[in-house]
């Protein structure tokens, strides 16, 4: 028996003993397979895993350099420990051998636990997707290049060359944000536009790592929303909202100064997203973004929010009209245990919207929790209404 069918068995009998509880943990790292010095990272990371986790009731299964899949056994209390130190050792390594990575790469994102109580199938249909990827990820051709300022350029010329509608059809993308309602099926409230990175990587940065240079990835963002704001009256309908993830610095720029002037200093068909990480470091600047968006009749949510920040930072104080939580596999009870929380905000007026919903737990926990917006994978399938309704429609919103 090879090691992907020792580790299905093991998943499809899992030892179920009184205290102990089996789970999977999943390790995607394929943003790692694009430099050499990525490739000889993952060697080094898999060794280290091996070594710390070894007679702690744990197996780690290597499906390839980028795929790593552990079987643990444990107690219920432990398990999270386990996690909790399977993140802290790839952040250590990060900073000690990746460092222009390091806070470019969402280390909840590219680790998920699997309770093999509840989720075995899941389990086993991302064991056997990861494992007949294998072959191609470990590919020398997967090697890319640094993102350089040249490639920003590249971005640019390509808008002008394009012009708008062309270049939005190439390079930007949108989904929809739905509300729910008691006994209301979801409906698209709003459309999120963003750049595509994989549509860059596939048409105008092609063997370019743009993860591989933070300060010069950050630019590029902010190339991005300038385009963005210059062409969204391109490809949204009049009537329609949108919602913008944009830099905040972008909102003191002469394009944003032109799209508000284009839009009759009237920003209320638009949502304007600010990441969290973005407010911590210019926090005099959101709030005059904040002011200057609201007091044009535009909302303002906060983006990026992970269940490790709430109870930590008083994100109503932030007076946001949209709180935006990221869904991930596994922490429903982690989301459940700030209950009292969640309530808090949406009794201060705050809307709260659960993002990157890619399976119906998050859906179902998110709506016991009282959210009313949802976004991702999982939505676009259920959404049954091709038509926004109005945001106004919405008590929560646009207070």
């Amino acid at each position: 028996m090879n090691e992907i069918d020792e580790l299905v068995d093991w998943i499809s009998n899992p030892p179920i003993n009184r205290g102990m509880v089996p789970y999977v943990l999943v390790l995607n790292l394929e943003e790692f397979t694009r430099t050499k010095e990525g490739i000889e990272f993952l060697k080094a990371f898999a060794d280290r895993l091996d070594e710390y986790f070894t007679g702690r009731g744990c197996r780690l299964y290597r499906l390839s350099l980028a795929s790593l899949v552990m079987t643990v056994a444990d107690q219920e209390v432990l398990v999270s420990g386990i996690l909790s130190d399977t993140k802290l050792q790839l952040l250590r390594m990060i900073g000690r051998q990746l460092p222009d990575y390091f806070g470019a790469v969402d280390v909840n994102r590219i680790t998920q636990i699997v309770d093999l109580r509840r989720d075995r199938q899941r389990a086993l249909d991302t064991v056997r997707r990861l494992a007949a990827q294998a072959a191609n990820v470990d590919q020398v051709s997967h090697m890319m290049d640094m993102l350089l300022l040249e490639h920003i350029a590249k971005i640019e010329s390509a808008y002008r060359q394009l012009g708008d509608a062309r270049f939005a059809d190439l390079f930007l993308r949108s989904q929809q944000i739905a509300i729910y309602e008691e006994g209301k099926p979801l409906h698209p409230v709003m459309s999120e536009f963003f750049a595509s990175m994989a549509a860059l990587r596939q048409h105008l940065l092609v063997g370019v790592d743009m993860r591989h240079n933070k300060n010069v990835f950050n630019q590029m963002t902010v190339t991005l929303d300038r385009i963005i704001l210059k062409a969204i009256e391109a490809i949204k309908r009049p009537e329609q909202r949108a919602s913008l993830n944009i830099n905040i610095e972008s909102v003191f720029s002469s394009d944003f100064e032109v799209f508000e002037k284009r839009s009759l200093n009237s920003l209320r068909r638009f949502n304007f997203e600010f990441r969290m990480g973005d407010i911590m470091q210019n926090f005099n600047e959101f709030l005059a973004a904040r002011d200057l968006i609201q007091g044009r009749g535009g909302t303002v949510a906060i983006d990026g929010i992970i269940p490790s920040l709430i109870n930590v930072i008083d994100l109503a104080q932030l007076n946001p009209n949209m709180v935006k939580v990221f869904w991930q596999p596994g922490i429903g009870p982690e989301l459940l245990r700030r209950r009292a929380y969640f309530d808090k905000l949406r009794q201060s007026g705050v809307v709260l919207a659960l993002a990157r919903v890619d399976d119906e737990d998050g859906y179902i926990t998110g709506r016991d929790l009282g959210f009313g917006m949802f976004q991702g994978y999982h939505i676009d399938k259920m959404l049954s209404t091709p038509t926004p309704v109005p945001l106004s429609e919405y008590r929560g919103v646009g207070r």
